[in-house]
């Protein structure tokens, strides 16, 4: 059966928001740890001046009582020198009044005349005939009162009096409103900083929450949770002091690294990450497209600060391992080539269709077969050159793109006789190896394409003689500025300002290439015209003191 849901408790305030239901929740604790406070004060004060009226009472009431002149008049029952010595006795004290009687609890003296010679109110029975002290508080011959009474005593012990000292309650009242009332100031201005504090913490709790509600903050986390799980780059994000504020199942797996992912937040980057410079050296700076090595496994990573206005929270770095790069630019660059080819085959086999046709129209049937025999003898020596100089298809097959790209454009690609190449170097395999030689190239085709001056000659050396696998390519092109020389190599330069957003990649990923297997670039001048690139790259990387060590793959 269908039951309704129960509704939750105070509506109202639920639908509050969170800020003022958290200072109305604390306003009210506030109010009542005040109230508590000066119930708990107010009671112990009274009792305190309860007992100390009481003590202060008695104490006097005794001092009178053994008053020698006291003793002595009441004995002789003279009322006018007990009113002497009474009166005395109350300038000096705060007491509000005396009565002594005798002991028989007849008035000798009291401060109203008419009143003396009637009995004093109130005695406890048989307490002169045992000569005790009590109090009593109620309603006195001159008001509502506490008194203390006390039995005045002989030279022989015979009780022959007694002394009665009165405060009136409305004295006592009057003291405990002198204290009651700065205390209730003062537990008004505390409630009134306590409000105070309250609306600033619930300002400050709605700043760190930017506005939202704790549900929404928790749908914020869930889909951030589920963002991060879905995205197939390894995500990690680390605060100024490089601890680890998130990490998500791509990086995790990538890294090594065992589930749950929440028992990394907050360690140090550099206990998950070796080497993690990336991660701590200038996080506010953005990076893209950095090969980088974390815990042994290439990747191409980028990084991107994380702020609140101007205050720096973090940086977040994303990468993906370099092998599934290389593999998508190696397959990139085959589909490449083969449009190049296919590019370059079509125009050829136009102007050879167009040659045949009429060599066909005209009946020179030799020509014809001469012609084909000479083409095909030309493509099977370049092919044949090719393998037998480069051990490497990969490297072969892209020279031979190369050269067909070169004649196309109307240039020449020449390779510089004693070019071999039998190894490649440990750090690069055959798609990164091809895609230095490959981006030389082109550059060196396109500053050739730029001038109108040069013999459009374009020359490769390549050579593994020796511990280092030299590359040389040469044109009589354009050349690179000398403003330009210093920062080539980095993203995103270029000396063709047109369409700068296709620029500027190829001689930084040569310069990521190389840097990483130790090797060095060097640009010079070519004469009579043109630019000069040589690269030495180690076949073994070297470690610092000297020993070899193979470069990771």
């Amino acid at each position: 059966m269908w039951k309704q849901k129960d509704k939750k408790p105070l509506p109202f305030f639920r639908q509050l928001a969170f800020p003022l239901r958290i200072f109305l929740l604390i306003l009210a604790f506030s109010v009542l740890t005040i109230a508590a406070l000066a119930q708990y004060f107010s009671a112990s004060f009274e009792d305190y001046l309860t007992s100390h009226v009481k003590v202060m009472a008695m104490n006097q009431a005794k001092i009178i009582a053994a008053n020698d002149g006291i003793i002595a008049a009441v004995k002789a029952r003279d009322t006018s020198r007990l009113a002497a010595i009474a009166r005395k006795l109350q300038s000096d004290t705060d007491f509000d009044y005396v009565v002594i009687g005798d002991r028989h609890s007849i008035r000798l003296y009291h401060p109203n005349p008419a009143l003396i010679g009637h009995p004093m109110q109130f005695n406890r029975p048989g307490a002169l005939e045992k000569g005790e002290s009590y109090f009593i508080t109620g309603e006195s011959s001159i008001g509502m009162a506490m008194r203390a009474k006390t039995p005045i005593f002989d030279s022989q012990g015979e009780v022959i009096g007694v002394v009665s000292i009165g405060y009136l309650v409305s004295k006592i009242d009057s003291w405990r409103l002198d204290f009651i009332l700065p205390m209730a100031g003062g537990f008004v201005l505390l409630l009134l900083v306590l409000m105070l504090l309250s609306w600033v913490f619930a300002a400050h709790i709605r700043h760190q929450m930017m506005g939202m509600e704790p549900r929404q903050i928790a749908r914020v986390v869930r889909l951030q949770e589920a963002l991060f799980s879905s995205v197939c780059e390894g995500l990690i994000a680390v605060d100024p002091d490089g601890e680890i504020t998130a990490i998500n199942r791509s990086a995790r797996k990538m890294l090594g690294l065992s589930s749950p992912g929440r028992q990394w937040l907050g360690k140090p980057i550099a206990e998950v990450v070796k080497p993690a410079d990336f991660f701590t050296r200038q996080i506010a700076e953005k990076r893209q497209d950095v090969v980088a090595n974390f815990n042994g496994l290439s990747v191409i990573a980028n990084r991107e600060a994380i702020r609140a206005g101007e205050d720096l929270l973090g940086a977040i770095v994303s990468f993906r391992s370099k092998d599934e790069i290389s593999t998508l630019n190696a397959q990139l660059s085959q589909i490449r080539q083969y449009v190049e080819s296919l590019r370059t085959l079509r125009h050829e086999h136009l102007n050879w269709m167009s040659t045949l046709n009429g060599l066909l129209q005209m009946k020179e049937y030799d020509r014809v077969l001469a012609m084909v025999q000479g083409e095909s003898r030309a493509q099977q020596q370049l092919i044949d050159e090719l393998r037998d100089v480069f051990a490497d298809r990969q490297v072969a097959g892209l020279l031979f793109g190369k050269a067909q790209r070169a004649k196309e454009l109307g240039l020449k690609m020449t390779i510089v006789p004693g070019s071999r190449l039998r190894q490649l170097p440990e750090g690069l395999d055959s798609t990164e190896f091809a895609a230095i030689v490959g981006n030389l190239l082109d550059n060196a085709f396109e500053a050739s394409l730029g001038v109108e001056q040069g013999n459009k000659t374009v020359e490769l050396f390549l050579s593994d003689e020796g511990k280092e696998v030299i590359i040389e390519v040469a044109d009589q092109g354009c050349g690179v500025p000398t403003a330009l020389r210093e920062k080539i190599f980095e993203q995103g330069v270029s000396t063709r300002t047109d369409e700068p957003g296709e620029h500027g990649i190829g001689l930084y990923l040569i310069a990521s290439y190389v840097g990483r297997c130790g090797g060095t670039i060097t640009l010079e001048d070519n004469e009579p015209c043109g630019t000069l690139f040589s690269l030495f790259i180690p076949k073994v990387k070297k470690n610092n003191d000297g020993t070899v060590d193979a470069v990771d793959r």
